[in-house]
């Protein structure tokens, strides 16, 4: 009886790993079960690049060509987006609280009004990119390069900055409140401010 339950767990082992998509497969395993709108538009996504407003919380978009994109207002909550190229993709609105982007090209893209709270971005090149109006609260930005990019009016209280690239960013009405700056002290620029 027992060689038979574990006989039964091993094809359902491999039934699992074989039926569904690598991405959804390793969110799974990382963030436990994804919903079942999530496990539908993740290849959809990889497909027509269009996912607006739609859920993809948990999911990992790795190896995705989404340039020119469309996942404005999406749902990317505890997401992990690797080795993907977003030139000129759309993620206004979108939600990316808790996520981690690496390797990821990011080239144009549009981050405005984005939630970026306590994401890991370390090492990204947000260079030159629209982040106005963005949440970054006690993201961690490491040598993150964001020289030219637009931060007017962006959240950034509490975050991590050491070593980031801030050369010629727009941080007009930005709120840095005890943020790390990339010198390593802290800012308490807008601490008075009810962001």
């Amino acid at each position: 009886m027992l060689k038979a339950i574990i006989k039964l767990v091993a094809l359902a082992a491999v039934l699992w790993f074989c039926v569904l998509p690598s991405d959804i497969v390793y969110a799974q395993m990382r963030m436990g079960p994804l919903s079942k709108e999530a496990i539908n538009n993740v290849p959809a996504l990889r497909k027509t690049k269009i996912c607006e407003g739609c859920d993809l919380a948990g999911a990992t978009i790795r190896s995705f060509e989404l340039q020119n994109g469309n996942l404005k207002n999406a749902d990317l909550t505890n997401a992990t987006i690797q080795f993907s190229d977003l030139t000129n993709a759309n993620l206004e609105g979108a939600i990316l609280s808790s996520s981690r982007i690496e390797d990821t090209i990011l080239t144009g893209a549009n981050f405005s009004k984005v939630d970026l709270s306590v994401a890991n971005l370390n090492g990204c090149d947000f260079s030159g990119v629209n982040l106005q109006g963005a949440i970054l609260r006690a993201a961690t930005l490491n040598k993150t390069n964001f020289a030219n990019a637009d931060l007017r009016g962006a959240m950034l209280r509490a975050a991590n900055l050491n070593g980031a690239n801030l050369e010629g960013a727009n941080l007009e009405g930005a709120n840095l409140c005890n943020t790390v700056m990339p010198d390593g002290k802290l800012s308490f620029r807008n601490c008075g401010t009810a962001q």
